[in-house]
């Protein structure tokens, strides 16, 4: 089979014997790919430097009709150095690239979700706010992942919400339809949810959660995204101080966070 060029970032690598990678991507092409790099953790020709997280890579890649593909070479696109200098901006960069991870499957071409963990990662190498920008992100990948929340009407009756909602689980309804015992979700926080399932993709770090709207939304938002993913992401954690830290949730075998011993 011939090689194929697409860009792509790296979701996770794993040592295979001694001198070679198994890598997983995020491609444009492809979606989520498995590919084996051949002397990648020797061979400074081919990957050396570029063959790492939150760079925008060409990955030429060698596909196959089952198992491993191959990389044959990368050649550096962009990278994000911004996110190495700031550990907020480090853990919001891995839980974009986790939930990639997690919330796609093997050979499931998905431009759409490509685009938009390009488009936040590309935010945040520019100085975008971390947690306004996560929460950005989650709102839109939960759409992205089937599972977008009904902000306009209640799921449950059809009726709105002038009063604002009420969530539980990570199901968003009304008050009355949502039961006692469900937080309130004000509605600032659902204007400001709105705002960030509507934004233009080249807007996407322009957004600010107040801290009434992260209060509220954070819960409602990181519930939800566990329930699409089937699992709760590692990098829902908050940051660890750089001395506790080894490595960034979601990445085994990352570089240091910022600061790092």
């Amino acid at each position: 089979m011939r090689s194929e060029e697409t860009e792509a970032y790296l979701l996770r690598s794993t040592p295979y014997g001694e001198a070679d990678l198994i890598a997983v991507l995020f491609t444009r092409r492809w979606g989520r790919v498995s590919v084996l790099a051949k002397g990648a953790r020797k061979s400074r020709r081919r990957f050396g430097g570029v063959l790492d997280y939150f760079h925008l890579m060409r990955a030429e890649v060698r596909p196959a009709p089952a198992g491993l593909g191959r990389l044959l070479g990368v050649e550096l696109l962009r990278a994000l150095p911004r996110l190495r200098e700031s550990v907020e901006a480090y853990w919001a960069g891995t839980h974009v690239l986790e939930v990639a991870r997690l919330g796609t499957r093997e050979g499931d071409a998905d431009e759409a979700f490509f685009s938009l963990l390009d488009g936040v990662l590309d935010a945040l190498g520019r100085g975008a706010e971390p947690r306004s920008l996560t929460r950005v992100f989650q709102v839109r990948a939960l759409s992205a992942l089937g599972y977008g929340l009904p902000l306009q009407v209640c799921p449950s009756c059809g009726g709105g919400y002038p009063g604002g909602a009420a969530a539980a689980g990570g199901a968003l309804r009304c008050p009355p339809c949502a039961g006692p015992g469900a937080a309130r979700i004000g509605p600032g926080t659902l204007a400001t949810l709105r705002a960030a399932q509507q934004l233009p993709s080249r807007r996407l770090g322009s957004l600010r959660f107040s801290e009434r709207a992260e209060g509220e939304g954070g819960p409602l938002l990181e519930a939800g995204l566990t329930a699409a993913l089937g699992r709760r992401p590692r990098s829902l954690a908050s940051p660890a101080p750089p001395s506790e830290s080894a490595t960034a949730p979601g990445l085994p075998d990352a570089p240091r966070p910022p600061g790092g011993d």
